[in-house]
C-alpha cells in the first residue's frame, strides 16, 4: 500500500545501511592496522641486540628499533584517529536509525487509516447491497 511517508521512510533507510558500511569499513581499517601493528610486534622482538661488534652494527640496530616504533606509533595514532571517527558515526547512526523508525511509525499510522477507511467504505457498500436486496425482496 503507498503511502506518502514511502519515500522517506526509503532513503531513511538508505541513510542506516550508508552509515553501516561506513562503520564496517572503518572497523576492517582498524583490523588492518592492528594485523599492522601485530607484524611490527614480531619484527620487534625477533630482533637481537648484537653480541659483537663495532658501535655502527649496533647504531643501526638502535635506529631500524626506532623506526618500527614509530611507525608502530603511528598506526596507533590512525586507530585512535578511527575509533573517534567511529564514535561520531556511531551517534550518526543512533540519530538516523530514530528518524527511521518514527517515519516507519507514521508510515504504518497512515497505513492503518487507509486500511481503516476502506473497512468502513466496504461497510458502507455493504449496508448500500442489504439495503436494495431487501427492497428488491419487499417488492416481489
Amino acid at each position: 500500500m503507498k503511502t506518502k511517508f514511502d519515500d522517506i521512510v526509503k532513503i531513511k533507510k538508505n541513510e542506516i545501511e550508508k552509515i553501516e558500511r561506513n562503520i564496517q569499513k572503518i572497523n576492517s581499517s582498524i583490523n588492518m592496522l592492528k594485523e599492522k601493528i601485530e607484524e611490527l610486534n614480531l619484527k620487534l622482538s625477533s630482533f637481537s641486540f648484537p653480541k659483537q661488534g663495532n658501535f655502527s652494527e649496533f647504531n643501526q640496530y638502535k635506529i631500524l628499533q626506532n623506526v618500527l616504533i614509530k611507525e608502530m606509533d603511528n598506526f596507533k595514532n590512525q586507530i585512535t584517529i578511527l575509533e573517534n571517527r567511529k564514535k561520531e558515526i556511531l551517534q550518526e547512526y543512533k540519530k538516523a536509525h530514530i528518524e527511521y523508525e518514527k517515519m516507519k511509525y507514521l508510515q504504518t499510522e497512515e497505513i492503518k487509516k487507509i486500511l481503516k477507511k476502506q473497512k468502513q467504505k466496504e461497510q458502507i457498500d455493504m449496508d448500500e447491497i442489504a439495503i436494495l436486496l431487501r427492497q428488491k425482496n419487499e417488492r416481489k
